[in-house]
């Protein structure tokens, strides 16, 4: 830095300003300063250190900490770099971040240099002074820049005078002047001629004027400067256009020759001038279009004298008038009349032509045969230099047609053409209309968006004419249901709006809605063809849901969406979570479409378990997304999303690529195998005609055997076309992989449809199975789904297990397999890898005997269970006890349970309904209650369904009840007995 001052001694010492909130940071700063001849100034903010930068001397260098309260160091540099006052002083980010993006968003930010904490004093005092030097050389190079510019200014002004001269001497003769250099296509323009054209400067090269020529004289122009006359002889001369800098041509006249040839006679240097001839251009172009539109045009034109006599006529007046130009050339223009207006109309046609010199209007006039006619009447008067009118033009447009077209388009503007109802824009004003009267009369407006289910079914089945007649139809219905004042229109396709002024109460909008879901319910016929027709429809009311036009239309779009996923046949209001929802789902679907460019998708892996051996068989690919702007998005939320945008067709590639590349590896591990690969196919890949060529890619790319590779297909993806969706599934068959269904139960669970299918699993889905041990229909639904899938000789696997009691009791009904909770949920790459190499197993504990008397005893009350526990155990029953009837189904489900002893009255639910619960689940079971508490309708029904063996009072009699008990397991004996008996004969 010594160096740096002795360099020049009228050099201050240079100003070094420390940014930091810690004092001690700048403490230490500046003692590792000192050994630099320098000036350390200090700012413990980021408002102290934007004062500080402008204040005099302003600072050589400033050293910014990144990380300080208000204002951090990024929101400081911005701040001097928009102000033109500091925007120069050099900034090194001084800061304990030290990854490599912190120090390149510094860098791109502004900052010249990053230097990470901690400190070390050798490394702050060479960079300090390579920047302040740095900064010193560009000071320095400003200034000899300066001086530079002010000898440049001297010698231009030397030249000012003879410039001045000579371009003023050019700038009287009009013409642009420009010089051409052959040997090295170097052109000059002189000031005339830029302004000619618009421009600041010349091209500079023939090659960069060349797109000023117009294409159509580009090819002759450019021949006539390569090849221009000698001097001394005539000039070359050529009409062409210039394109001028706003885009518009200009018609110029150029002249021009060589100046200097060299010793074989090639042009050296041409020069030459150029002229604006575009008026005249114009002009000439004026008299040709004049006689072709006096001659071409469509309307008619007659001029006549100041007596209005008719002097000239065109073409198009004698085919609208009737008369030929010898028949009207001498008439006056009265012929033309038709005896519709009277003296005063036309007193104030020539009044408007004598004041402003011109009339125009509509006029009825006659043709020669007598016919009426509608015209648009044009008069001009012109007149002669001292004002005297020397003619009249008149130009008729027979506007006939016109009017009628007119009211044609006004019809179409407002109503639709096929139903007759009014259109998207006349509903809309129709609703802006009873918005604004609603508003003065304190009122309620409604608008209801109704939308056919199947209309576009029906329309491919029977064909554009049969769905046009059934849209007439529903039409007539629906203009029959609303009120006088309200009005129905047709939005679109098969979309139908209502407008529902002056209400009162939503429920008036309710009977509307039920009304017109009811009248479509009724069967149409079209042609003798019978259809059925369902709806939705989606409800805004106005002032709750929005004020203006938009506001409801949206807010009903929003209901009507609703409505569609709710179902069909139902309506929907519209609430703000709705239009909440909306929104997240639009900036979702923005998000989602950058989110595999931004490596924002991962592949996790759920474990499939085998409940025969607890060993892992499987594993399904599952898409997971997190988003740094929604943070993790549900899959149940995202996959609709690409679903209804396609993005799932390019993502479902890129999981299922993935996956088997994952798969792969694993294998060649050692780690992998025999497990099984489980990819789920979405509706629409399922379509996609080159799902077998994108799945034989996949394969082939990665390397995984077909054989391990399971695709996973629910009922959505081909009940639209089964016969087709089965042709897929044996050419993906053919490939060697694995077929299973999907979510089974969810949807149509066609068993016709599931016989056709070569699927080798199905899969039980998790609705069923989250409350399996307490729902009887879902017990049901899932024991008969097992059932069919040994059946029909399919493996079957349940989803969503989360708990030892659900495995149990799929284990108990000889399911294969399970995915869940209970083992493991899905995991990321890593994750997956450390269970594999751990070769983690579900513990599979044998069944409890079947012979060992099970008693389970369920009480809300701890006293009472010890009471009964103590009481019965010396009978030697194995006996169980639950507090709650969701404990007791936990029991159930992992033990074979004979005698349950309930009691009535229970907070989550009674005993008879507990009760009828189990006999639904375990029909052999002997199922007492014992209470207190006495319903006598829900027990007499209870028991009257079965659901009851006896019923008991408290308090209990302990003999009575000990031989009660011993009952209900002789009645189990016997009932096992009978039923071995049975089953021999």
């Amino acid at each position: 830095m010594a160096d740096l001052a002795a360099s020049d001694a009228k050099t201050p010492r240079p100003v070094v300003l420390a940014v930091d909130d810690m004092k001690a940071n700048l403490a230490i700063v500046v003692a590792m300063l000192e050994d630099l001849e320098i000036e350390v100034r200090c700012a413990e903010s980021g408002e102290a250190a934007l004062r500080a930068a402008v204040e005099p001397p302003q600072p050589d260098l400033i050293l910014l900490d990144v990380m300080m309260p208000g204002m951090d160091g990024h929101a400081v540099l911005a701040r001097l770099r928009a102000d033109p006052a500091t925007s120069q002083i050099p900034v090194i980010f001084v800061t304990a971040l030290n990854s490599p993006n912190d120090e390149q968003s510094g860098l791109l930010e502004g900052a010249v240099d990053y230097i990470t904490k901690p400190l070390t004093a050798s490394t702050l005092r060479a960079r300090v002074k390579n920047h302040l030097e740095l900064k010193w050389a560009r000071d320095r190079l400003a200034r000899h820049n300066a001086n530079l510019e002010i000898e440049v200014q001297r010698r231009l002004l030397e030249n000012q005078d003879l410039a001045a001269r000579l371009q003023l001497t050019l700038s009287a003769s009009d013409l642009g002047i420009w010089e051409y250099h052959h040997d090295d296509d170097r052109l000059d323009w002189n000031p005339d001629l830029c302004r000619i054209l618009g421009v600041d400067q010349a091209p500079g090269t023939l090659a960069a004027a060349l797109p000023l020529i117009h294409p159509d004289e580009r090819r002759l122009v450019m021949a006539a400067i390569r090849k221009p006359p000698p001097q001394g002889s005539e000039a070359q001369v050529r009409e062409f256009r210039l394109r001028h800098a706003d885009g518009h041509w200009l018609w110029v006249e150029g002249r021009g020759q060589a100046l200097y040839r060299d010793a074989d006679g090639e042009p050296l240097v041409s020069a030459g001038t150029i002229a604006d001839i575009t008026r005249r251009k114009e002009i000439e172009i004026e008299r040709q279009l004049t006689s072709v539109v006096f001659t071409g045009i469509n309307d008619g034109i007659c001029i006549a004298d100041p007596a209005s006599r008719i002097l000239s006529v065109n073409e198009a007046f004698c085919r609208i008038t009737g008369y030929s130009a010898e028949e009207a050339i001498g008439q006056t223009t009265a012929i033309l009349r038709s005896g519709k207006h009277g003296p005063t109309f036309y007193r104030s046609l020539w009044q408007s032509l004598e004041q402003s010199g011109g009339w125009q209007g509509e006029i009825t006039n006659r043709r020669k045969n007598g016919e009426l006619y509608s015209a648009w009447l044009s008069v001009s008067a012109i007149r002669d230099p001292h004002g005297r009118v020397t003619h009249y033009v008149g130009l008729i447009s027979d506007i006939s047609e016109r009017l009628e077209a007119a009211e044609r388009i006004q019809y179409l503007s407002s109503f639709d053409p096929l139903t007759d109802l009014p259109n998207r824009t006349l509903l809309s004003d129709r609703l802006a209309q009873a918005l604004h009267n609603a508003t003065r009369m304190a009122r309620q407006t409604a608008i209801l968006l109704l939308d056919l289910d199947r209309f576009r079914v029906i329309n491919e089945s029977f064909g554009a004419l049969f769905g046009d007649a059934l849209l007439q139809e529903v039409a007539l219905r629906l203009k029959t249901l609303v009120r006088d004042g309200d009005t129905v229109g047709r939005r679109s396709g098969a979309e139908f709006g209502f407008v529902m002024v002056n209400l009162e109460h939503e429920s008036d909008i309710i009977a509307l809605a039920q009304r017109l879901l009811d009248a479509l319910s009724q069967p149409f016929t079209i042609n003798g063809q019978s259809v059925s027709l369902n709806a939705c429809i989606g409800i805004s009311l106005s002032p709750r849901d929005g004020g203006s036009v938009d506001e409801l239309m949206k807010t009903a779009d929003v209901a009507l969406s609703r409505a569609k996923h709710a179902g069909s046949n139902v309506f929907r209001f519209y609430s703000p979570e709705m239009d909440a929802d909306a929104t997240r789902r639009l900036a979702l679907e923005s998000a989602l479409r950058s989110a595999l460019d931004n490596c924002e998708l991962a592949v996790y892996y759920q474990p499939q378990v085998s409940l025969d051996s607890g060993r892992l068989i499987g594993m399904e690919a599952l898409l997971r997304w997190h988003s740094p702007q929604f943070g993790t998005v549900s899959p149940g939320e995202f996959i609709p999303l690409a679903e209804d945008n396609g993005l799932i067709v390019t993502i479902g590639e890129w999981v299922l690529k993935t996956a088997c590349r994952q798969a792969r590896r694993w294998l060649d591990l050692g780690i992998g195998s025999p497990l099984r690969l489980a990819v789920n196919l979405s509706a629409r890949q399922f379509r996609q005609a080159d799902l077998t060529r994108m799945v034989g890619h996949a394969l082939s790319d990665s390397g995984l055997p077909a054989a391990a590779l399971e695709l996973e297909i629910t009922e959505s993806a081909f009940i639209d076309d089964v016969d087709q969706a089965i042709a897929m599934c044996h050419a993906l068959k053919k490939l060697g992989v694995k077929l299973s269904l999907d979510d089974f139960g969810t949807g149509y669970s066609s068993l016709s449809y599931v016989s056709r299918f070569p699927f080798d699993k199905i899969k039980l889905d998790q609705s069923f199975v989250c409350d399996i041990i307490e729902n009887p229909v879902n017990a049901a639904i899932a024991t008969a789904a097992i059932v069919m899938a040994r059946s029909l000789n399919l493996a079957i696997l349940a989803e969503g297990v989360e708990t030892e009691a659900q495995a149990r009791f799929l284990r108990g009904r000889r399911c294969d397999a399970i995915q869940g909770y209970l083992f493991a949920p899905a995991l990321p790459v890593n994750e997956f890898e450390q269970l594999l190499t751990g070769r983690q197993t579900l513990p599979i504990a044998d069944l409890p005997s079947v012979g060992e008397n099970t008693l389970l005893i369920v009480d809300d009350e701890p006293n009472i269970l010890a009471a009964l526990s103590r009481l019965l155990r010396r009978e030697g029953f194995h006996i169980l006890t639950a507090e709650t009837p969701s404990a007791a189904f936990e029991h159930l489900a992992k033990h074979p349970v004979q005698v349950v002893l309930s009691d009535q009255r229970m907070p989550e639910m009674s005993g008879s309904e507990f009760l009828s619960r189990v006999r639904q689940l375990y029909p052999d079971t002997v199922r007492i209650v014992l209470s207190g508490y006495t319903d006598l309708d829900s027990v007499t029904s209870a028991i009257n369904q079965g659901a009851i063996y006896k019923f008991l009072t408290k308090p209990w009699d302990d003999d009575a009840l000990r031989e009660e008990i011993r009952d209900a397991f002789r009645l189990v004996k016997e009932r096992r007995q009978h039923f071995a008996t049975s089953h021999q004969t």
